[in-house]
């Protein structure tokens, strides 16, 4: 019998696929840890794995002595223990550009939010004036398929848009710039590029004191990117007007209950990508990936 282990839920489409190509799977109480599922199915039948979120540890990934593909339920792979994946020769999948439109709509969402003020109104009696986000200066850092996306929601705002990207790319419209001037002199701050050695704690005390004091910070990438206790700071001295985060890695000094008493933040659960459609086209590719593997047929997308 063929598993597919399955670490968090995911769209039952995706299962019910898995199911009708013959293969068992086996979805994770989020109660018990990898190891402690063990109870439950015998892990020698595991050939293939569905992960969303859950940070793979090289120990969990030894329990598993036949798996040969993962397929990421999602686009970033800083989760995963890329470099054993590799010398086992596991192909892993992933799942680039389903996601960009329900993370683009988050992202305006909170941008909306924080420039008209809907935290602070609702913590306050006073219910101050908001601002327009026509006309602003929009700058994003990064400018892959959720960026872009995001660019095009943007433009019937008539917003000026920079964009700093690690390399030159062509923009649809907007200027490309330095980090350095984005930060400078953007209104909107929006993140969109991955966690990598180069781009952790990118967002850190320097950045800060670049910005704007009307300028609102905006990510849904991850949370490493933002140094959490700079952000902490710039709140705290009021050096920006406010920030909204969909991804957060505490600091060396403030944890996430610090971040309470800012009516001028906000935090959702990391649900950049969780609407019914793409979660229901990301189980779908996840399921089909597995099955073109042990169809012998090329991946849709692998990452290697």
């Amino acid at each position: 019998m063929k598993v597919i282990y399955i670490t968090e839920p995911i769209d039952q489409s995706g299962l019910d696929f898995l199911k009708k190509a013959g293969f068992s799977t086996y979805v994770r109480p989020q109660n018990l840890s990898i190891s402690e599922s063990q109870t439950q199915i015998n892990f020698q039948q595991v050939v293939g794995m569905v992960i969303r979120a859950h940070r793979l540890s090289i120990s969990e990934l030894k329990l598993f002595p036949n798996l040969v593909i993962v397929a990421r339920h999602g686009v970033g792979v800083d989760n995963l223990p890329l470099k054993s994946l590799k010398e086992r020769g596991i192909r892993l999948t992933y799942i680039p550009g389903l996601n960009a439109s329900s993370v683009a709509e988050l992202t305006l969402l909170l941008i909306l939010n924080l420039l008209r003020k809907i935290p602070v109104n609702k913590k306050s009696n006073s219910f101050p004036a908001g601002s327009l986000l026509e006309h602003k200066k929009i700058g994003l850092i990064g400018y892959g398929k959720i960026a872009q996306k995001l660019s095009s929601y943007l433009k019937p705002f008539d917003i000026e848009l920079l964009v700093y990207n690690h390399r030159p790319k062509r923009l649809a419209y907007g200027t490309q710039v330095s980090l350095e001037h984005l930060l400078t002199e953007s209104d909107v701050i929006s993140i969109h590029i991955p966690a990598v050695k180069n781009t952790i704690d990118l967002i850190n005390e320097t950045a800060f004191k670049r910005m704007k004091k009307n300028a609102i910070l905006i990510n849904t990438a991850r949370g490493s990117i933002i140094n959490s206790d700079a952000l902490y700071k710039a709140l705290l001295d009021k050096k920006i007007a406010g920030a909204a985060v969909d991804v957060f890695e505490p600091g060396q000094i403030y944890t996430l209950q610090d971040f309470s008493k800012f009516a001028n933040f906000i935090i959702t659960p990391h649900i950049g990508a969780d609407t019914n459609e793409t979660l229901r086209v990301s189980s779908m590719r996840c399921a089909k990936e597995i099955q073109l593997f042990f169809e012998g047929q090329k991946p849709i997308k692998s990452y290697f």
